[in-house]
């Protein structure tokens, strides 16, 4: 894992950011101190971290996501801050 700093620019979200850094918004967040929306010539840390983007599916669960994955649980967990998961929402999944 590396950390690069970037300066935002117009048109950048925590979104575009994360994919483009293979990293999560919560992680972005969480290294920044961020309560807030990012604007233009705000300078954030990124951690890159390798992983994806999966989208929940039907009777996914945190517990069947890390086994497909091979990643534990508590990782998809803190890389997303989060402690259960719904049909739709995009998590990131990596090993933290």
């Amino acid at each position: 894992m590396s950390k690069v700093l970037v300066r935002v620019q117009s048109g950048m979200t925590l979104e575009s950011l994360a994919e483009e850094y293979h990293t999560s918004v919560y992680a972005i967040r969480r290294l920044n101190n961020l309560q807030g929306d990012i604007f233009v010539g705000m300078r954030l840390v990124i951690e890159e971290i390798n992983g994806f983007y999966y989208t929940v599916q039907p009777f996914d669960t945190l517990e069947s996501v890390a086994k497909k994955f091979s990643v534990s649980e508590e990782s998809i967990a803190q890389l997303n801050g989060v402690d259960r998961i719904f049909i739709g929402q995009k998590i990131f999944v990596g090993e933290k």
